[in-house]
């Protein structure tokens, strides 16, 4: 989905989304709002609005209701219901004071997507000034790092996630995880050389990594069954070279010995990796 306005060029400079929230939340409540992301990351954007329904039937609180709602209203920007997406994100907005930088920003989006040039940019005006307000760089970072995500999730803009990236890499230059998200971004575009160029670095950085690990090991599988045309374990255990079992193997014993635990993945070692 790419914006159809010269908008764009703006939104390149001035757009950054505050990721850093403290959420109050019991356990249920996260691991259903966690589990409404995944689906709505994957774009299965119906199944997300039932997901999310399901979080916010059992999860009241005001953090929970924002959630929710800036959910909601990505959701609906996926499934081109723009004035949907425009009552969530107002939503979202209420509930927070008019602080939500995403709820902010999944406005702009659909007011842009409307040809709502003057809201669309009064929009992420909004989100630009909240964000200048902000002077903890670590949440600066973060808020980078957010946008850079949302540009690939919901924009499809490699380059424009890369801008922003490389902006949160510069203010949090030990921060691990941005570099798991770039690695992980360009394993979703396969470019696999890139991937691993910074999965290597974050590696030297954190060498125990549970998250890195698992990222690390899925992209190595992923490059396996591209490049060989199959996700079968008793095919590419005839088509890969010894070299890359064991680097395949390496990668999945680090992450099995880091604590994931993966039936599949352990089927799948049993027949590639003994």
């Amino acid at each position: 989905m790419n914006l159809k306005i010269p908008l764009i060029a703006f939104m390149l400079t001035v757009i950054h989304i505050n990721h850093a929230q403290t959420f109050t939340m019991g356990k249920k409540c996260r691991a259903s709002l966690e589990n409404a992301k995944t689906v709505l990351k994957s774009k299965n954007y119906t199944q997300a609005l039932d997901q999310f329904a399901l979080f916010s039937a059992k999860c009241r609180t005001k953090d929970a209701k924002e959630a929710n709602a800036i959910g909601n209203a990505e959701a609906y920007n996926g499934l081109e219901r723009y004035e949907e997406a425009i009552v969530e994100a107002d939503y979202a907005l209420k509930i927070s004071k008019n602080k939500s930088l995403n709820g902010y920003f999944q406005k702009a989006v659909a007011q842009n997507k409307m040809g709502d040039i003057v809201g669309s940019k009064k929009s992420l005006n909004s989100v630009m000034e909240l964000t200048e307000n902000n002077k903890n760089i670590t949440q600066r970072a973060s808020n980078y790092a957010l946008m850079a995500a949302l540009y690939e999730r919901q924009l499809n803009e490699t380059d424009s996630a890369q801008i922003y990236l490389d902006k949160a890499k510069a203010l949090d230059p030990n921060n691990v995880n941005i570099l798991i998200q770039e690695g992980s971004m360009y394993s979703t575009k396969k470019d696999f050389v890139r991937a691993f160029e910074s999965y290597d670095k974050a590696q030297n950085m954190d060498p125990e990594n549970i998250e890195l690990s698992i990222s690390r090991s899925n992209t190595r599988l992923r490059m396996m069954e591209e490049k060989y045309g199959t996700k079968k374990a008793q095919e590419l255990r005839m088509k890969m070279s010894p070299d890359e079992k064991k680097t395949l193997c390496d990668d999945l014993n680090k992450a099995k010995s880091l604590g994931y635990k993966n039936m599949n993945r352990e089927l799948f070692m049993a027949l590639i990796c003994n």
